[in-house]
């Protein structure tokens, strides 16, 4: 649950807090060189990836670039620090500093287009290294205007998981099913066995599946125009398809039937994903952070992580993958505009790859040092990962016929009385006991839009 919290924050208000209002108020700063070196302003936040990955990288970028100095700061209040800088003209050149966050300061930046766009950073050269799809998302192109303004570096697949055990190996019982008539079909079969097809450990779960459908359904141009809320989202016929799935998938014929009593986040969403671990229900959907969730539970016999692509409505589609990425960009006003695009171009080489998937943190209490692997959306970083479930979900998201999804709903104004989590997720819960028809959904849906379109920042 830890990182769904984080990522999944959707809708915080945006405030307009005049970042742009110094703009220019510093003309020593432009240009600032040091000891005859260029200085390259590196802002970062300071969060669970550790300090010495971004230091690193520095000193790679420096030793590549000896006329470049980098100033690094890193901050676990970035957006606080470089609100005030901004509103002083002290701009920096590159920022990493996720959407998502309750601060809302990347979203303000866009809203205030205080951000460059980098679409000639991804050349074709560099697009052919890098993952399907993760720069043609609204992670990425926040405007959906096909242009670039928010870089990728750091990526986590999401999907549906299930026991390894069932559908592998000489002894397996079931094959993985690849669009959603074979997933109901499973669930038919699997129901004469005394196993329900589904569960999901909260409905705020829910979140990478829609988005994943919205975009199998009708592509990156439907996904990108859903998540800004077009007026036809839910009243097209892929809008329609998603709802119709959703309802199907959690009706009684297919979801576990104590999933709705224990998808809480006080801890019954663990029974939920132990109900995976014990053969109670095929899949639930989930990312990689559900091992550590539930490391310490017990398993079946045998039993071992597997993760799929959420099922596709037509066999001939290419299979679609939820992807939470963290993003890197450049202010408008950076003083060192080109260098600063030399230095995200930089964030995907070689060089780069080896330091993140070698990156270590430390435990401050005691000392002790533990791999932490950050994995960058480059083709074939994933293969220096030990062998094991995690690999296994990024070699999914890396291959050929696979491309993935990334962005969330648009921020808006606070809407007084309004809770996007509830009218979209929280009522799928409803759904699913019977007391919310797909019809009634899809009303409500489509009122939302037109109330969060109105709002949008």
């Amino acid at each position: 649950m830890k990182m769904k919290k984080v990522l999944a924050l959707g809708l915080s208000a945006v405030m307009t807090i005049g970042l742009l209002a110094g703009c220019g108020g510093k003309e020593e700063e432009k240009n600032k060189t040091e000891d005859g070196k260029t200085v390259l302003r590196f802002a970062a936040f300071e969060g669970g990836n550790g300090t010495e990955v971004w230091k690193k990288i520095v000193e790679a970028f420096e030793k590549e670039h000896e006329d470049v100095k980098v100033e690094l700061e890193l901050s676990s209040e970035l957006d606080k620090d470089l609100t005030k800088d901004f509103q002083n003209g002290d701009i920096p050149d590159v920022v990493y500093y996720n959407l998502g966050q309750p601060s809302a300061f990347t979203e303000t930046m866009l809203k205030e287009e205080a951000v460059a766009d980098i679409t000639d950073v991804f050349d074709d050269e560099l697009k052919g290294k890098l993952v399907g799809g993760i720069t043609e998302n609204a992670a990425a192109q926040p405007y959906a205007d096909g242009k670039i303004y928010l870089a990728p570096i750091i990526y986590t697949p999401t999907g549906f998981w299930y026991n390894k055990e069932l559908f592998e190996g000489d002894d397996k019982k079931y094959d993985l099913p690849v669009t959603w008539d074979e997933f109901f079909a499973l669930g038919d079969q699997a129901k004469a066995d005394g196993i329900a097809l589904f569960t999901y450990p909260t409905n705020g779960y829910f979140d990478t599946t829609m988005y994943q459908m919205l975009n199998q359904a009708g592509g990156y141009e439907f996904y990108n125009k859903a998540v800004n809320y077009d007026a036809e989202t839910w009243t097209s016929a892929e809008g329609k398809q998603v709802i119709d799935t959703i309802a199907k998938l959690v009706s009684a014929d297919y979801l576990q039937a104590d999933t709705v009593a224990n998808a809480n986040a006080e801890g019954g969403f663990k029974i939920n994903q132990q109900n995976v671990m014990d053969n109670k229900a095929l899949f639930m959907p989930n990312g990689n952070w559900v091992i550590g969730e539930m490391a310490e539970s017990t398993p079946k016999e045998g039993f071992s992580w597997g993760m799929m692509a959420q099922p596709k409505f037509s066999a001939d589609q290419p299979n679609y993958i939820y992807t939470y990425t963290e993003q890197m960009w450049i202010p408008a006003e950076a003083p060192n505009l080109d260098l600063a695009k030399e230095f995200i171009k930089f964030m995907y080489s070689d060089t780069v790859v080896d330091i993140m998937l070698a990156n270590e943190t430390t435990n401050k209490e005691t000392g002790e040092t533990t791999a932490a692997p950050i994995v960058p959306p480059v083709i074939g970083a994933s293969d220096a990962l030990p062998e094991g479930p995690v690999k296994d979900t990024y070699e999914l998201a890396a291959t050929e016929g696979c491309e993935v999804v990334a962005g969330t709903w648009a921020t808006t104004e606070a809407i007084e009385g309004f809770d996007m989590a509830k009218t979209v997720y929280g009522t799928i819960d409803g759904l699913a006991t019977g007391d919310v028809t797909a019809e009634a959904y899809q009303t409500q849906l489509v009122e939302a839009w037109a109330k969060l379109a109105e709002n949008v920042k």
